[in-house]
């Protein structure tokens, strides 16, 4: 990591992880990794961001282990991120890649407030899940 380059992440997962309904993804290591405004540690489920503007990109393959709806849903500091969320209607033994994208704003922080923020990628359904990459660059 270096002090001079944009912050830039991404952070993968390409082997098949079993995810249990409301689980977060993990991200077994990281492609790229730049900068200091954002933190992730290979095969953790989290990234963290500093203050600034950042896009957030989402790519994944996922399978149902039942028939009905699953997605990833992109989740700040334990709540979901509104439009931060892929779904389909699944079949039992059938593939789908999903993805997303979104700006994230983490304020300033100051001596008595952390604005500082945490990423999490969390699973609406029980299923498996392989092929992820988690982008995040810093804009602003």
């Amino acid at each position: 990591m270096t002090c001079n380059q944009k912050s830039a992440l991404t952070a993968v997962a390409t082997a098949t992880q079993t995810v249990v309904a409301n689980g977060y993804v993990n991200f077994t290591s990281n492609n790229l990794l730049t900068g200091v405004a954002i933190a992730h540690t290979a095969g953790s489920n989290s990234v963290r961001l500093l203050r600034g503007l950042y896009l957030v990109t989402l790519n994944a393959d996922i399978s149902p282990t039942a028939a009905g709806d699953i997605g990833l849903t992109l989740i700040r500091d334990g709540v979901a991120v509104p439009g931060a969320e892929a779904t389909v209607t699944g079949a039992v033994g059938d593939t789908y890649n999903v993805g997303f994208s979104t700006l994230i704003r983490v304020l300033p922080s100051c001596c008595v407030i952390d604005n500082n923020a945490t990423l999490q990628v969390q699973a609406t359904a029980a299923g498996t899940v392989d092929n992820v990459s988690l982008s995040v660059v810093k804009l602003a």
